[in-house]
């Protein structure tokens, strides 16, 4: 019975001991960040210990949550900061699901409206969770472990009319260390130019292309601005819109950047410690 009771003892202490030291591991983690394969869609998590901003999330429930499963702690089931950079089903439909499944502390978003099932879907369940939903605006800065995300596009409130919702996708910088990445959502040549004549500084070591490679995204001037090392581009294999367009992969290869693929790599994890960012 002795025998017994101090078996269970040192089972509960035992526990005890590996849940805080799996915390104690979490939190010493460096940032990263990892482009989810979603396929033909978008997802970004940044993460760094028990803080996670999620930019867009996929086009599917199932297909998100796993992700999310894969890389949040077991223990974590708040997301701090979900950033929709435009209402498309291919950012917003995963989050449906993740927004019922996990807290969202807040939402940043665009006032960019659809008349779709999904968009209804994804309000509604804002609106019932009681989540805080704002508008992106350029300037904001959410801060996550020693990085800073900013918002940088689009300069000025989005009319819920838009139609053309890709060109008013939130773009972001995140800078840690001597490193930084943009995040372009699915903007396309007019908003790229808009953001080089604001004076923004998209200069950058990784780019997220923008709208999966699309042939009317990334413009020479873009590209020349941001000067990227890598550049990622999230798309779904055999996808029915031809991304990424080969006039695309030609510009990124013609300036000897670096082309990593969803599709063909699987989920691109980027570590961020001692001032860099590397895969």
């Amino acid at each position: 019975m002795k025998n017994k009771f101090y078996f269970i003892v040192f089972s509960v202490l035992l526990a005890f001991f590996l849940y805080f030291s799996y915390q104690i591991y979490v939190e010493v983690k460096p940032l990263e960040v990892v482009f989810l394969d979603v396929g033909q869609g978008d997802s970004i998590l940044i993460q760094k210990g028990t803080r996670q901003i999620l930019i867009d999330g996929g086009p599917s429930g199932k297909t998100e949550l796993a992700k999310l499963g894969k890389y949040l702690p077991y223990f974590d089931r708040e997301i701090d900061v979900v950033i929709t950079t435009h209402p498309d089903r291919d950012h917003i439909a995963g989050l449906v699901d993740v927004a019922r499944s996990y807290k969202i502390g807040k939402v940043l978003a665009t006032g960019a409206v659809k008349e779709t099932t999904v968009f209804k879907e994804w309000k509604d369940v804002l609106g019932f969770s009681r989540t805080e939903t704002l508008e992106a605006a350029e300037g904001d800065e959410i801060a996550i472990g020693d990085a800073k995300l900013k918002i940088i596009f689009p300069q000025g409130p989005v009319d819920s009319s838009a139609g053309d919702a890709n060109n008013k996708s939130v773009v972001a910088r995140l800078d840690s260390g001597e490193s930084s990445f943009l995040f372009t959502g699915d903007i396309e040549m007019p908003a790229e130019k808009e953001i080089l004549a604001s004076g923004e500084s998209v200069d950058a070591d990784f780019l997220k292309v923008a709208h999966h490679g699309s042939k009317y995204s990334s413009s020479d001037e873009f590209l020349d601005a941001v000067s990227p090392e890598e550049a990622i581009i999230s798309v779904g294999a055999t996808n029915s819109y031809g991304h990424p367009h080969e006039e695309t992969l030609e510009k990124l290869k013609s300036r000897n950047i670096e082309t990593l693929r969803t599709d063909k790599l699987g989920d691109l994890i980027y570590s961020c410690a001692n001032q860099k960012c590397s895969r």
